[in-house]
């Protein structure tokens, strides 16, 4: 059976902060928390999906507005948007800021990849309303 395009993301991920070439810059670290966004966002498609068809096309924000009505988790639902946006401004240079350090990524990943199991199973079942 083939692992879910979100495990793929996050293998993908976490290598590139295993290994990591100095002449790449900051470009590793950039490359590292994309992909673990895409992740994310891969596992909250597969929630709209199953659970609330139509969600998956609206922005992030509205989507991450929309979980507190389809994850009963209040905790989960906050990693999530703390997980997302911290990700997100990851993935930007700001040239009066340093890029995130690898522990400050392997914890968003691991985090990300938490996030990603806590949905999984989630996704099978529809909550019915």
């Amino acid at each position: 059976m083939k692992p879910p395009p979100a495990i793929n993301l996050l293998a993908e991920s976490r290598r590139l902060l295993d290994e990591a070439e100095p002449s790449t810059v900051s470009a590793w670290s950039r490359a590292s928390a994309l992909l673990a966004r895409q992740a994310l966002e891969e596992a909250l498609t597969e929630l709209w999906i199953s659970r609330a068809p139509g969600v998956q096309r609206l922005n992030m924000r509205a989507q991450l507005n929309c979980l507190h009505s389809y994850v009963p988790d209040a905790v989960l639902v906050s990693d999530i948007a703390f997980t997302w946006h911290a990700l997100s401004r990851a993935t930007h240079h700001h040239p009066y800021e340093l890029d995130p350090t690898a522990e400050e990524l392997r914890s968003l990943v691991s985090t990300t990849a938490r996030i990603v199991g806590a949905l999984g199973p989630a996704t099978a079942e529809p909550i019915g309303r």
